[in-house]
């Protein structure tokens, strides 16, 4: 028997690679990839979500929507800004 796919993972998985495939400065470095356990919530502007992966001068941030739609995208690591448990208004993934 097979196991069970699971279609959201898989493409949030491939929005992330695509996201590394689009760094806004391929130069930057490495990019690194944080446990799941250690990943920062996160506000940019009016953007509540989590930090992911971070190269020397960005991080990549998730977040979902109010329309319950999951984005990635990379910000310049100025702009991220670590937020605790209260004052996060993001959404769960």
């Amino acid at each position: 028997m097979r196991p069970k796919q699971d279609s959201t993972a898989f493409a949030r998985m491939m929005a992330q690679l695509d996201a590394d495939s689009e760094h806004p400065k391929p130069d930057d470095g490495k990019i690194i990839e944080m446990n799941p356990d250690k990943q920062p919530l996160v506000r940019v502007n009016e953007i509540y979500g989590r930090a992911i992966k971070y190269t020397r001068s960005y991080g990549l941030i998730e977040w979902v929507d109010d329309q319950r739609v999951y984005h990635v995208q990379w910000f310049p690591a100025g702009q991220v800004q670590r937020v605790d448990q209260e004052s996060w208004r993001g959404r769960p993934l």
